[in-house]
């Protein structure tokens, strides 16, 4: 489905839009009772984002009902980690393991008849993708068919080129890529993306939460990691697998060889490193969706700061460049 075209619009009219709208208004862009404004072509449009909302609000439920007070506790603790941790990175999976460990012991989710130990493991990387959604804006982001198509296949070719400079073009400290479920039940899909910086190691990762399971749920989330290393999307898996065995879900599986492992890992992650290069690319335009549909002024991509007011997540659908 074709993503529309942006329109221009005045600075003057961005700075008043942004002094006066908070989320909340900004989701009544997209309420039911509006789709009848809507021109056909655009009709899957509010759909998706009522269903992505739909979703993202009953995670972030999830997760303050099983860890109470969680994201303050971690918004506390990138404080206190400053500039030891890169302006990139929200906070290393480590440090969210240290918080568990700290405040909650008997809190969490995850396998039946996991250690402690693992199952925070397991929960720090979803809860370090969830809030660095949070903490970059609630950001949802939905790529044109012609840009990344879904759904996708989880096959990788050996010679699929991982793209290890994006720390040097990620844009916020955590993205959701948002695309329509090919479930009429479901309507929306997706799965957050956010690097991480390996301060014991000195190194950095692309963290992926996949989140395309019917009914979402914190323990539903499939989290993944994969090190910026190496020339291909398989290489940085081999090595991610060698260096961590613990840090991957699918490293720890019943299968215990090594390179099995990997291959799984880098068909899992090969969609989303895809999708992570593809929309940092200076090729790509990025529309805010409230606008596509006339309900708004145009804003800049990449937001300069989060919004302060509300929790409903702001959507940007994001195409190639126009030549």
């Amino acid at each position: 489905m074709a993503a529309p075209t942006a329109r221009s619009c005045c600075v003057a009219d961005v700075a008043l839009w942004s002094a006066l709208m908070d989320r909340t208004m900004y989701a009544e862009s997209f309420v039911e009772h509006r789709d009848g404004e809507t021109p056909e072509t655009l009709r899957w449009l509010p759909v998706m984002y009522r269903a992505a909302a739909a979703r993202l609000e009953k995670l972030e439920r999830e997760t303050e009902q099983q860890y109470p007070g969680i994201f303050e506790h971690l918004d506390t603790e990138r404080a206190a980690a400053g500039a030891a941790v890169p302006s990139w990175c929200w906070l290393p999976v480590a440090r969210v393991q240290e918080v568990l460990a700290h405040h909650y012991t008997s809190s969490g989710t995850g396998v039946e008849g996991t250690s402690p130990t693992a199952q925070r493991s397991v929960d720090a990387a979803r809860l370090a993708s969830i809030g660095a959604w949070r903490a970059a804006g609630r950001h949802l982001v939905h790529p044109d068919d012609d840009l990344v198509p879904w759904p996708h296949e989880a096959e990788c070719d050996e010679g699929d080129e991982m793209p290890v400079d994006l720390p040097g073009r990620w844009p916020l400290f955590g993205l959701y890529v948002v695309f329509l479920s090919p479930n009429p039940a479901v309507r929306a899909e997706g799965g957050f993306l956010h690097l991480e910086w390996d301060e014991r190691e000195q190194r950095a990762a692309l963290r992926i939460a996949s989140d395309t399971e019917p009914v979402a749920g914190l323990e539903r989330l499939d989290a993944q990691s994969l090190h910026l290393v190496g020339e291909t999307i398989l290489e940085a898996a081999r090595k991610t697998v060698r260096a961590v065995p613990s840090d991957t879900v699918l490293a720890a599986s019943s299968d215990s060889r090594p390179d099995r492992s990997a291959m799984l890992l880098a068909g899992k992650s090969r969609f989303w490193v895809g999708a992570a290069d593809r929309l940092t690319s200076p090729q790509v335009d990025f529309v805010d969706a409230a606008q596509a549909l006339g309900r708004a002024p145009g804003v800049l991509w990449p937001p300069e700061q989060p919004d302060a007011k509300g929790g409903a997540p702001s959507l940007w659908l994001a195409m190639p460049a126009s030549a």
